[in-house]
């Protein structure tokens, strides 16, 4: 008597696995070292020129607002940014992030209100959309190169009129 043949359950051939997905590299972290702060001459240096003349807008409007300017640490991720202050109040930072200058302010619902969203740029108003936080406390981070610059200024306006 032959063996009666053991079926298998399995397919005779493995199934294909999908194409395994790219990853994409990290972005790299500007200055990325806590031990090692960046000086205003590194930081301008990984400029473009225009981008740089609109970041030197920015701080110049800030001075003027009474903000004082220093250097904070954010962790590995982010590395380290520009923090500006207003008596002990944050007002905002300014970092590289993935190469493009960005600014990053809270706003909370009162200044919400304030801003003149419709008056934005297409870039302030991405900045909306794609904002985190609750509606008590929105974190909008803006690109500083186009409009942008004009956009977070005016945003900042509207979080000074207190």
């Amino acid at each position: 008597m032959a063996k009666a043949e053991k079926k298998s359950d399995k397919p005779d051939r493995k199934p294909e696995k999908p194409p395994a997905e790219k990853l994409r590299p990290a972005p790299k972290v500007a200055f990325p070292k806590k031990a090692h702060p960046p000086t205003d001459a590194e930081f301008a240096a990984r400029l473009p020129s225009p981008v740089g003349k609109r970041f030197e807008a920015v701080r110049a409007f800030l001075t003027k607002q009474g903000a004082t300017e220093d250097f904070y640490f954010y962790g590995p991720r982010t590395g380290w940014a520009y923090r500006y202050l207003q008596e002990e109040q944050s007002l905002c930072s300014i970092l590289l992030q993935a190469g493009r200058l960005v600014g990053i302010v809270a706003l909370d619902a009162a200044a919400q209100k304030r801003v003149p969203w419709d008056e934005l740029s297409d870039i302030g108003r991405r900045a909306r959309r794609v904002a985190h936080g609750t509606p008590a406390l929105l974190w909008l981070d803006v690109a500083l190169d186009g409009t942008g610059a004009a956009d977070f200024r005016r945003i900042l306006k509207s979080k000074l009129a207190r």
